[in-house]
């Protein structure tokens, strides 16, 4: 995927135009901020092939107009001002906006906010909220009410009951009504400025999913089991480890509906039976490591796991299976490699080779040319082939240690 600069993206032309020489850099990107950025991807991708479009865009000041008893001037406006703020933001009219570079374009948006903020133009910001403001003063008191600010929660799929939040956020004068310019500033507060934990409220009744404990996991169970009180905090997570985690969570959701199921799980070792000569022992092995590995990820047999849980649930896991290698039990890891390393042994001698290891990169919809990198990642005595513990190394490095910039190359880039 191509980055981003001054030859695709309307941002960073405005302000290669004005001199202003901002990068992005996304180690300067509070956790929370990208976890919330790709929150609101996923809403505004309607058909989830991970690429905003410009008509997926227009859908919502076109379900606005459904809502709301508003004058055909008052909705092009609004149309208008939401195709220009999004132009802005990254979403090109022909090619879209890839979820891959969707986070880089929020910053250097807003970048570009506080450059014409510095030099008194106007703020595109100001001009999509003021064009919602004129809809969603449905009476026309020149007043946004907390019952027509429900509107706008049921037009963007939003649980009506964040209203209450929002508003009470937003009413920084405590009037009981918003004006123009509070409205403004909350949303350049909550989508512009850096992470703020005082603006996760607006999204608390959003993210209704319950906590991740002993009750509900099968890793803290394990860990609590044996006197391990670790506990997750997302800010100690590196926000590229985010990024690889939720993109990998999006190959699992086949049905792209925001849940990991374990018929979506076992899809992958059935696929596998499809391209590999492997005995019915070996892909039953297979299946049944599989499901004790995403069992212990969090992948509950019943209600699945959701993406907000995800992070959460890589995370515990990877301290059980240190937790299992300080007290010498197997590891899920090692037993899963195991069971894969069985079936990709294709001809039978003992090793993998690059050939065999395109199968599993096929199996996991995973780029071919990617088995290469993989390949020179994993083959740590340059032996020209793997052996078992080589693929054991590369998964617990790749998917369980803190993050590592050299591991990012494994699959091709792809994650």
């Amino acid at each position: 995927m191509p980055g981003l600069d001054e030859t695709n993206n309307e941002s960073y032309r405005y302000l290669r135009s004005v001199g202003n020489n901002w990068q992005f850099n996304i180690e300067d990107l509070h956790p929370k901020m990208i976890s919330r950025l790709y929150k609101r991807f996923d809403t505004f991708d309607l058909d989830c092939d991970g690429r905003m479009d410009m008509d997926e865009i227009l859908y919502w000041p076109d379900r606005m107009r459904q809502l709301v008893n508003a004058t055909d001037e008052q909705v092009e406006k609004m149309r208008a001002a939401v195709y220009k703020f999004f132009l802005n933001k990254g979403v090109d009219p022909v090619n879209g906006l890839t979820r891959e570079n969707w986070v880089e374009s929020n910053r250097v948006f807003a970048e570009a906010e506080r450059e014409r903020e510095r030099r008194g133009e106007e703020s595109l910001i100001a001009m999509l909220s003021n064009a919602y403001y004129d809809v969603l003063d449905d009476d026309g008191d020149g007043t946004v009410s907390v019952d027509e600010l429900k509107t706008m929660m049921k037009a963007f799929d939003v649980p009506q009951e964040a209203a209450y939040t929002f508003f009470e956020k937003a009413d920084t004068d405590k009037s009981g009504a918003l004006e123009r310019p509070e409205l403004v500033h909350l949303f350049r507060k909550f989508w512009m400025e850096p992470y703020d934990p005082q603006w996760d409220a607006l999204q608390k009744t959003q993210d209704k999913m319950p906590g991740l404990d002993e009750t509900n996991n099968e890793s803290y169970r394990y860990l609590r089991s044996v006197g391990n009180n670790w506990q997750f905090n997302i800010e100690d997570l590196h926000p590229k480890m985010i990024s690889r985690l939720y993109k990998r969570f999006d190959t699992f959701d086949l049905d792209c509906d925001g849940r990991m199921d374990m018929d979506e799980i076992l899809y992958w070792p059935d696929r596998m039976r499809q391209l590999v000569n492997a005995t019915d022992e070996q892909v039953e092995k297979m299946r049944a490591a599989v499901y004790k590995f995403f069992l212990n990820k969090g992948v509950d047999p019943v209600n699945g796991l959701t993406r907000e849980n995800w992070v959460e649930s890589n995370r515990v896991f990877a301290e059980a299976e240190r937790e299992r290698e300080r007290r010498g039990e197997e590891s899920l890891i090692a037993m899963l490699s195991n069971a894969y390393y069985d079936v990709l042994d294709d001809d039978g001698d003992g090793t993998v080779s690059v050939d065999e290891l395109k199968t599993m990169m096929k199996a996991f919809d995973v780029p071919q040319e990617a088995a290469y990198t993989f390949f020179e990642k994993a083959d740590t005595d340059k032996s020209g082939a793997l052996e078992r513990p080589e693929l054991v190394h590369l998964f617990r490095k790749f998917w369980m240690e803190p993050y590592d910039p050299q591991w990012d190359g494994v699959y091709a880039y792809k994650y």
